[in-house]
């Protein structure tokens, strides 16, 4: 009887250490931000006068850009295996569309909603090669893919003069990234995520009446997640945990027939 009780202590700590270290959990591993507070981001109206259901939205030098520029930013890994890459040198691209036919919405307070934004991303270093970078074993080089990106079903939120431009799981956005250096060993598929600061919107998140959103500029950085699934270990204290417990019961049935 003691040794049942001891597999089923052993079995319960097993379990109990799967479950606490098991579920799925959201990593911001990389972020960015401008280098000047100049605008880093256009919205433009697919119609006159702000009269289009549809729209672009892509990175910007100059408020008077027409096509997706390359905006110097600092980029940062926050994966501790490459913190190393901390506020590096880089160029950001984002250029991303709305198609006609997707009206902005706004909420009770006057929350203004843009839906549907399908486009990609890119962030190239532009800093020299340097190997073995800081110590860090990682070789660094120029014009390298830091971090790029597509995504469909972004959406653009915000009220007066601040919100955000986001793919967030839970409202239906997807993306899939790229990169030199972060190999998402335990990315659990499509669970990547990205939230764009936009401050300093001018003139302010408003459409007409049936329309998308009308034109602005911003500036803003931002921040890339995705959720990671358990270790291998994990799953091995998992099986561990799950087969003792197994046993545990099997050796408890017989001793009550026994009894």
């Amino acid at each position: 009887m003691k040794a049942h009780n001891a597999i089923a202590s052993a079995a319960a700590l097993a379990l109990t250490v799967a479950v606490t270290a098991a579920p799925a959990h959201a990593a911001v591993f990389a972020q960015f931000s401008p280098l000047t507070g100049s605008a880093d981001y256009k919205w433009v109206n697919s119609g006159a006068s702000n009269s289009g259901t549809g729209g672009h939205f892509f990175s910007v030098t100059s408020a008077s850009a027409t096509a997706a520029q390359g905006v110097r930013v600092a980029f940062s890994f926050l994966d501790p295996s490459l913190s190393a890459l901390a506020f590096i040198p880089a160029t950001f691209k984002i250029d991303a569309t709305v198609a006609n036919g997707h009206p902005a919405t706004v909420n009770g307070a006057g929350v203004w909603t843009q839906q549907t934004l399908n486009g990609g991303f890119s962030f190239t270093y532009t800093g020299n090669t340097v190997l073995n970078y800081m110590g860090s074993g990682i070789n660094l080089l120029h014009n390298s893919n830091l971090l790029s990106g597509v995504f469909t079903d972004a959406w653009i939120q915000g009220a007066g003069g601040s919100g955000s431009t986001n793919v967030a799981i839970g409202n239906g956005g997807s993306a899939a990234y790229a990169s030199a250096y972060e190999h998402f060993p335990l990315l659990v598929p499509n669970s990547e995520e990205f939230a764009f600061n936009l401050l300093a919107v001018v003139p302010g998140f408003g459409a007409n009446s049936g329309k998308a959103l009308k034109s602005f500029t911003a500036n803003g950085g931002g921040n890339f997640s995705f959720a990671s699934a358990p270790e291998p270990t994990t799953w091995g204290l998992m099986i561990v945990g799950f087969a003792g417990l197994g046993v545990a019961l099997r050796a408890r049935r017989r001793s009550a027939v026994a009894a």
